[in-house]
C-alpha cells in the first residue's frame, strides 16, 4: 500500500473510532484538497459506530445483562477505540470482543465469569455460523466438524440455559462442548460428561465398540446406547445402514 494511501486509511481508521466534531476536522485537516461532503463522511462515522454496537448487542445479549447499561456503554465504547471495524462481515465485528474484556476485565471491575460468558457467547455464534460442511454420507463414526470445546473456572452451560435468571454462574471447572446440529441446524451446547467424551474418544480415534467395551468395562449395550444418544443430538455422525 502506497505511503499516502495508508495514512489515509489510518487517519480514517482513528475517525471511526472517536467520530465528533473535532476529530471530523482533524481528518480534513491532514487530507488538503479531499472535498467529500463533510455530512455524509459523519454519517458514515455514525453508520460504522452504529454497526459495531448492534454486533455487540446481537452477539452478547447475556454478558450485556450481566454487566449492566452503564458498564456495557462503557465497554462498547472502549471496544470501538480498538478499531474493530475492519471484518467484511458484519457480525465478526464482534470478534475481538472476549478478547478485549479478558485485558480490560480489572480495569472495569467485571465479575470475573463475564469475558468466559463472553467468550462462550461469541463460540455459540461461530459454531450457528461455521461453514463447516458435514461430510455426509460418512464411512464411519465421526465427530461433529462445528464442534468446539471450551474450558472455564464456571458452570456456564447451566447459567447459559436460564438465559441470565441467575445472577452468576456457580463456580467450578467445567469443559463445554457446542456443536451445531446436521439437521436442525441450531446450536447444541453441554456440559462434557464421561459417556459423551468417551463417544467422542471413539469418533476421533476410529475405535471400535468392542475394543472400548473390553477397555473400559462397560456393557456394548450401555455404549451403544451412548453413541445413539449422541448420533441423535447431533455430536457425533453414524453411518446411515449402522449403529457405528
Amino acid at each position: 500500500m502506497k505511503p499516502a494511501l495508508k495514512h489515509f486509511f489510518d487517519s480514517m481508521g482513528a475517525y471511526l473510532a472517536r467520530p465528533g466534531p473535532e476529530s471530523l476536522e482533524r481528518l480534513y485537516s491532514e487530507h488538503p484538497g479531499w472535498d467529500a461532503p463533510r455530512e455524509r463522511v459523519a454519517l458514515y462515522g455514525d453508520f460504522i459506530r452504529g454497526h459495531v454496537r448492534g454486533a455487540l448487542e446481537k452477539v452478547f445479549p447475556l454478558v450485556r445483562g450481566a454487566v449492566g447499561p452503564d458498564a456495557w456503554g462503557a465497554l462498547v465504547e472502549g471496544y470501538t477505540l480498538t478499531r474493530p471495524a475492519r471484518h467484511h462481515e458484519l457480525n465478526h465485528l464482534a470478534e475481538g470482543f472476549p478478547a478485549f474484556l479478558a485485558d480490560a476485565a480489572a480495569s472495569n471491575g467485571l465479575a470475573p465469569f463475564v469475558p468466559a460468558l463472553a467468550r462462550f457467547e461469541w463460540t455459540d455464534f461461530a459454531v450457528f455460523t461455521s461453514e463447516a460442511p458435514s461430510p455426509e454420507p460418512v464411512a464411519r463414526l465421526t465427530a461433529n466438524p462445528t464442534l468446539a470445546v471450551l474450558e472455564h473456572p464456571f458452570r456456564l452451560c447451566a447459567y447459559v440455559r436460564a438465559k441470565g435468571a441467575l445472577a452468576k454462574p456457580e463456580a467450578g471447572e467445567e469443559v463445554a462442548l457446542v456443536w451445531r446440529h446436521p439437521e436442525q441446524l441450531v446450536t447444541f451446547y453441554v456440559e462434557a460428561t464421561p459417556p459423551a467424551l468417551l463417544v467422542l474418544k471413539m469418533a476421533v480415534e476410529g475405535l471400535s465398540m468392542e475394543d472400548v467395551a473390553a477397555a473400559t468395562g462397560m456393557s456394548v449395550e450401555a455404549l451403544r446406547s451412548a453413541v445413539e444418544r449422541c448420533a441423535r443430538d447431533g455430536l457425533v455422525l453414524r453411518p446411515s445402514a449402522s449403529g457405528g
